[in-house]
C-alpha cells in the first residue's frame, strides 16, 4: 500500500505540473476513468485496514487516490473563474499535490525508523529526522524529515511552477515545523497514531472523501455548456457534428494510375500542404504563447514570450489564406485533367474541402481569441481553443491520409503525393505527443 501510493502521489504530481507525454495524456484525459479504478482500490484497502484496526494511521495514504480523479478534471475546476479564485483553488490542488508525497515518505520512514527490532544504522544521523524517530521523539523527528522534503520540492516549484507555489511550500514548511514543536513528544506505542481520530470516524471521512472525489470527477466531466471557452468541436462535446466530415468525397475503387499531367496536380497538392503548414504554424505560436503568458499570470512566474506573439502567429494565419489563395488557382486546372473517379482526383477533393474548412474557422477563432485576452483568466480560454484547434487540425489531416493510403502508398502517386503527405505527417507529428500541463 506504501508502495503503490508513492507511485500514484509522484504520477499525480508530475500529471499536475509537467509538458507531458502521450502516456501522460491518456492518463488525463483518454484513460482518466483510471482514476475510478484507484478510488475502487482506495475504498476496499480503506476497509481491509479499518477491520484491521490500522485505518488511522493510515490516512496518508488515502489522499493521492482521491486527488486523482480531481486532478483529471483540473481545468475545467478553474474554468470560468478570475483570476485570483483560479489563483487560490490552483494552489490549494498543488499543496496537497506536493505534501502527499511527503507525507507517504514520512510514514513509511517511522513505521520501519521507530520500530524496536530494528538496529540503528551510522547513516541515520545524516538524514534530517531519521535519529530523532529512532530515539522516539517521533513527532519532532517526522516534522524535521517532512520540512526537508519539502524544502527540496522548492526546486521543483521554482523550475515547473513559480513564486506562489514557493511561497506555498514555504507556508508549508513553516507548518509542519509549528506541529513539531507544539504539545509534548509523542512516543511509542502511540506515536504514529493521530490523537483524537478512532477507526470509525477515519472510515467515515474516507468514504466522504471518495464521494466527494467521485462527485467532482463526474460533475466536471459531464457538465453541460461550453467546454473551457472554446468554440472548437474538439474540445465541446455538444458540438462534434460541426466538424469536418470526411464521409463526403467517397475513395475510389479504381487502382491508382499516372495522370495526364501529374506535375500539375503535384503542385497543387504542395500547395495546400503549404497552406495548411502556414496555419498550423500560426495555431502552435498562439497556443504555446497564450498558455506561457497564463502561466505566468497563475503562477507569478516569468517564462520568455515570443515578442508581440498575438501579431507574429496571426501573420502566420493570413500567409495561409494567401497561400490558400494560390493553391486553389492551381487545383483548378489541375483538377480538369483527371477522371471524377480518379483516386488521386478522390484525394484533391479531400485535400482542398479540408483546407478550405479549416481557413474559414480562422477569422471566428481570432475574434474569439482576442475576446478572451481581455482578462488574464480569459488567457487560459484563448490557449485552450489554439490547443484544441492544432489538435484537431493535425487529427482529422491524419484521418485524412489514413483514408487515402491507397492513393499515398502506390507507385503511381508516390511521385505526385509524396513531398504532399511528407508535409503533412511533420503537421501530425508536431501536435500527436504534447499535452499542456497544469
Amino acid at each position: 500500500m506504501v508502495a503503490a501510493t508513492g507511485g500514484v502521489a509522484g504520477l499525480c504530481l508530475v500529471m499536475a505540473i509537467a509538458e507531458t507525454s502521450w502516456w501522460m495524456h491518456y492518463l488525463i484525459d483518454d484513460g482518466e476513468y483510471l482514476s475510478l479504478v484507484g478510488l475502487a482500490f482506495v475504498t476496499a484497502a480503506a476497509v481491509y485496514l479499518y477491520r484491521s484496526g490500522r485505518l488511522v494511521v493510515s490516512l496518508p495514504l488515502v489522499i493521492p487516490w482521491l486527488l486523482f480523479p480531481v486532478i483529471t478534471q483540473g481545468d475545467q475546476l478553474i474554468d470560468n473563474l478570475s483570476i485570483n479564485w483560479m489563483r487560490l483553488i490552483t494552489h490549494l490542488l498543488l499543496a496537497a499535490l506536493f505534501a502527499t508525497p511527503v507525507a507517504v515518505i514520512v510514514l513509511a520512514v517511522v513505521l520501519a525508523v521507530s520500530r524496536p527490532d530494528r538496529p540503528a544504522r551510522r547513516f541515520m544521523a545524516l538524514i534530517p529526522g531519521l535519529q530523532p524517530i529512532r530515539d522516539g521523539r517521533v513527532r519532532e523527528g517526522a516534522s524535521v524529515l517532512a520540512a526537508a522534503l519539502l524544502v527540496a520540492e522548492i526546486w521543483v516549484a521554482a523550475r515547473a511552477l513559480g513564486l506562489l507555489m514557493i511561497i506555498t511550500l514555504v507556508v508549508l514548511t513553516l507548518g509542519v515545523l509549528t506541529f513539531g514543536t507544539a504539545g509534548p513528544p509523542r512516543t511509542a506505542p502511540d506515536h504514529i497514531r493521530p490523537r483524537g481520530l478512532t477507526e470509525r470516524f477515519a472510515i467515515g471521512l474516507v468514504l466522504a472523501g471518495v464521494i466527494a472525489s467521485l462527485g467532482v470527477f463526474l460533475g466536471f466531466k459531464h457538465r453541460p455548456g461550453a467546454y473551457q471557452g472554446s468554440p472548437s468541436y474538439f474540445m465541446d462535446p455538444s458540438r462534434q457534428a460541426e466538424g469536418f466530415r470526411l464521409d463526403q468525397v467517397p475513395v475510389s475503387t479504381r487502382a491508382p494510375a499516372v495522370p495526364s499531367h501529374p506535375e500539375q496536380v503535384r503542385q497543387a497538392l504542395v500547395a495546400y500542404a503549404r497552406a495548411l503548414e502556414q496555419l498550423v504554424t500560426g495555431y502552435y505560436l498562439l497556443d504555446r504563447n497564450y498558455t506561457y503568458d497564463f502561466h505566468n499570470h497563475l503562477f507569478l512566474r516569468g517564462t520568455p514570450l515570443l515578442p508581440n506573439y498575438r501579431a507574429v502567429a496571426l501573420e502566420h494565419v493570413r500567409a495561409a489564406g494567401t497561400l490558400h489563395v494560390t493553391a486553389d488557382q492551381l487545383a483548378v486546372p489541375a483538377r480538369a485533367t483527371l477522371d471524377a473517379d480518379d483516386p488521386i482526383a478522390r484525394l484533391l477533393d479531400d485535400v482542398r474541402a479540408y483546407t478550405a474548412f479549416n481557413m474559414a474557422r480562422a477569422p471566428l477563432l481570432e475574434q474569439m481569441s482576442a475576446e478572451f485576452e481581455r482578462t488574464q483568466a480569459g488567457l487560459q480560454h484563448a490557449a485552450h481553443l489554439y490547443e484544441g484547434e492544432g489538435k484537431v487540425v493535425t487529427d482529422r489531416l491524419s484521418q485524412l491520409l489514413a483514408k487515402h493510403q491507397a492513393v499515398l502508398r502506390s507507385s503511381a502517386g508516390v511521385p505526385i503525393t509524396g513531398e504532399f503527405a511528407t508535409r503533412c505527417r511533420a503537421m501530425v507529428d508536431r501536435y500527436s505527443n504534447r499535452i499542456v500541463g497544469f
